[in-house]
């Protein structure tokens, strides 16, 4: 039987058995990017190793001169990713190097919304097992999902709907 990966304390606060590990982590959300569903094809031509950045984080990343690793691409600004092996270019000696700065699509890691499940969780993310957090403790987390997928809805709408 599959151990779950919530569960309630004593308080009766939802728990996850999932811990950020931070810049000590170099696995998933800042690694060699690699499409995770190659089955399924954006109609944006978006692909899975684009690091969108929201408006506000453009004027934060103008501000700190970090622009130079941004590129407009059908409207919206994405982190360019290394040519040689498209990973991060923040990523230092496999360790973030901007972490304060990490675009919402980061810090949403390794949480994701699907279309059939709701919100889920990337087991793969090597803070998965690690600890065990209050649900209520990852507000950061769901926001910036939340924030990124508002953005991704605005701009389907205002193109298609």
């Amino acid at each position: 039987m599959k151990k779950s990966i919530f569960r309630k304390d004593r308080d009766g606060n939802l728990e996850i058995n999932w811990v950020c590990i931070g810049a000590k982590c170099n696995k998933n959300c800042c690694g060699h990017f690699v499409d995770k569903i190659p089955s399924y094809v954006s109609l944006e031509n978006i692909k899975h190793d684009e690091i969108i950045l929201l408006p506000k984080e453009v004027k934060k990343y103008d501000s700190n001169k970090l622009a130079h690793h941004a590129v407009n691409i059908r409207g919206n600004t994405y982190i360019k990713l290394n040519n040689s092996d498209r990973s991060c270019p923040f990523l230092d000696r496999g360790k973030c190097s901007r972490y304060s700065l990490r675009p919402a699509l980061c810090r949403a890691y390794p949480f994701y919304i699907d279309l059939f499940s709701g919100i889920n969780i990337d087991l793969s993310c090597p803070g998965v097992g690690g600890g065990w957090t209050k649900v209520a403790d990852i507000k950061d987390n769901l926001e910036s999902l939340v924030m990124v997928y508002t953005k991704h809805i605005k701009d389907i709408k205002s193109k298609y709907v």
